[in-house]
C-alpha cells in the first residue's frame, strides 16, 4: 500500500513519532522522530510494553495499534518500555492510535507516539508525596503505630479476612498504668520516650500479620489474627515482663501495662469484639492493675 506524497510530508514535519500501518499491522512508515525514540523493528512495535513497573508484558492484541484495528476507534495509552540495548533504563510512551478510513474501510493506522518519561516520572514523585500524606494521616507521628482514625478501618479489614478463611483471632487492649500522671510529673517529652519505647518493644513481640495501634493517649490495639486469647496471654505478658525493666532515664519506677484480651466469636462483630476487650482492660485496673486479663482468667 503506498502513502500519499501530502501524507508523508505531514509526518515528515511533526515534532511527535509517528507511525503508520496497514489493516494487517505491517509497518508503513516512520517518521524521524520515532526512529531516533528508539530503533523501530518490526517485532519491537507490538512486543516488550507493559502498564507499569512489574508488571507483565502485554500481547501483541493488547496494543493500542491491535485495537485500534479491532475496534475501529482511536485508542491512547501510555505503556512502559526498556530504552536501548542495555534495557535498564524505562521509558513511557505515550501511544496514540487512530484508525484513518475511506469509503467506509479501513485504509491504515496512524500511531503518534510521544516520549513522556519525564513528566510520568514528576507525576509519579507527585503520587508519592500524595501517597506519604495519606499515610500522615493513618499513621501516629509519636510512635509510627496506626492511629485512632485508621483502626476501626484495620479491625474491620482483620475481622473480614479471618471469618473469610474460618481462623481466629484475638484483641487486645491496653493502656499505660498512671500515664498521664506521669506526663504531668515529667513532661510531655518523657511521656513520648515512653510511648516510642513502649511501640518498639511490642513490635518485638508481634508476628507478621499482626496489627498495632495507638488509639488514645497511653492507649494501644492489638489485633491478632490466628492466634487464640490463651497464646495471646502468653505473649502480651511477656512483653509487659520485659517492659517492666524498662531503664529510661526520665522514669523511676517500672513501666507497667493493664490490658484485656477477647478472641473473636461466632458471628461477633468488630466493634463488640473490641468492647469485650476493653471491659476486661477495666476489670484489670480494678484488679491492681500491671496485668492481662482474658475471659478464662476472669
Amino acid at each position: 500500500m503506498s502513502l500519499s506524497k501530502e501524507v508523508l510530508f505531514f509526518a515528515e514535519q511533526l515534532s511527535s513519532g509517528v507511525m503508520i500501518f496497514s489493516p494487517e499491522c505491517e509497518v508503513l512508515y516512520t517518521n524521524p522522530v520515532a526512529q531516533n525514540m528508539w530503533n523501530h523493528k518490526a517485532h519491537s512495535v507490538l512486543e516488550g510494553f507493559s502498564t507499569g513497573m512489574g508488571e507483565k508484558s502485554i500481547s501483541q492484541y493488547e496494543h493500542p495499534v491491535m485495537q485500534a484495528i479491532q475496534s475501529n476507534r482511536c485508542i491512547c495509552q501510555t505503556l512502559l518500555r526498556k530504552r536501548g540495548e542495555e534495557q535498564t533504563i524505562p521509558q513511557w510512551v505515550k501511544m496514540t492510535a487512530n484508525p484513518i478510513q475511506e469509503a467506509g474501510e479501513l485504509k491504515y493506522v496512524v500511531l503518534a507516539l510521544e516520549d513522556v518519561t519525564q513528566s510520568k516520572s514528576v507525576s509519579d514523585i507527585l503520587n508519592s508525596r500524595s501517597y506519604m500524606l495519606d499515610q500522615l494521616d493513618v499513621v501516629d507521628t509519636i510512635t509510627g503505630l496506626y492511629n485512632a482514625r485508621y483502626a476501626p478501618v484495620l479491625l474491620e479489614r482483620t475481622l473480614a479476612e479471618v471469618v473469610e478463611r474460618q481462623g481466629v483471632l484475638s484483641v487486645c487492649v491496653f493502656d499505660i498504668d498512671h500515664f498521664t500522671r506521669l506526663n504531668e510529673a515529667k513532661g510531655r517529652s518523657c511521656g513520648d520516650d515512653v510511648l516510642r519505647y513502649l511501640s518498639a518493644l511490642l513490635g518485638q513481640h508481634m508476628r507478621e500479620g499482626d496489627v498495632m495501634a495507638r488509639t488514645g493517649g497511653g492507649e494501644f490495639l492489638v489485633l491478632l489474627p490466628d492466634c487464640e486469647a490463651k497464646e495471646a496471654l502468653a505473649r502480651m505478658e511477656a512483653f509487659g515482663e520485659q517492659l517492666r525493666t524498662a531503664a529510661l532515664s526520665c522514669i523511676v519506677r517500672p513501666i507497667t501495662v493493664s490490658g484485656g484480651i477477647a478472641e473473636l466469636a461466632d458471628g461477633e462483630k468488630g466493634a463488640q469484639l473490641v468492647e469485650r476487650a476493653d471491659s476486661l482492660l477495666y476489670l484489670a485496673k480494678l484488679d491492681g492493675r500491671d496485668k492481662f486479663l482474658t475471659e478464662d482468667v476472669v
